[in-house]
């Protein structure tokens, strides 16, 4: 008795490689967890203008680019950092769905990012430390 291979069913031989592709091609899911979001109470509000194009990863993979230029406004404060949201534009991070969200900062470093609609605190990647070239100004 011969042994049955895929190359005796092209069709079904499609559908597999075409399963298999669909499989690569689902992102994976923002890593968040909940945090508590302190408003911010700085009167008046403090600013950072970041400096230089600034390419950071988001967990699930995806490059995003903090552009030159930009300027975000603290907003408030997470056990993991200083939240600040941009001004005159909407940010993203984007995983299985896609995610508004604010920068979280430990100085100049990005640790994270925060996400309003879901109240919660997405890490950056392990290790990341990327650094942001800003200028921090009372508003």
């Amino acid at each position: 008795m011969q042994c049955a291979t895929l190359s005796h069913y092209p069709i079904l031989a499609i559908a597999v490689v075409l399963a298999l592709l669909g499989l690569a091609a689902c992102a994976s899911e923002v890593s968040r967890r909940p945090t508590q979001f302190v408003p911010a109470q700085d009167s008046p509000s403090t600013t950072v203008e970041v400096l230089a194009d600034t390419k950071i990863t988001v967990g699930s993979g995806y490059e995003r680019v903090i552009p030159s230029g930009s300027v975000w406004q603290l907003v408030g404060r997470a056990p993991e950092g200083e939240i600040y949201k941009p001004i005159s534009q909407v940010f993203t991070v984007e995983g299985a769905h896609v995610h508004e969200a604010y920068l979280v900062l430990d100085g100049d470093r990005v640790v994270g990012f925060y996400l309003p609609v879901e109240r919660a605190f997405s890490p950056a990647p392990a290790g990341n430390g990327t650094h942001l070239s800003v200028q921090r100004r009372p508003q």
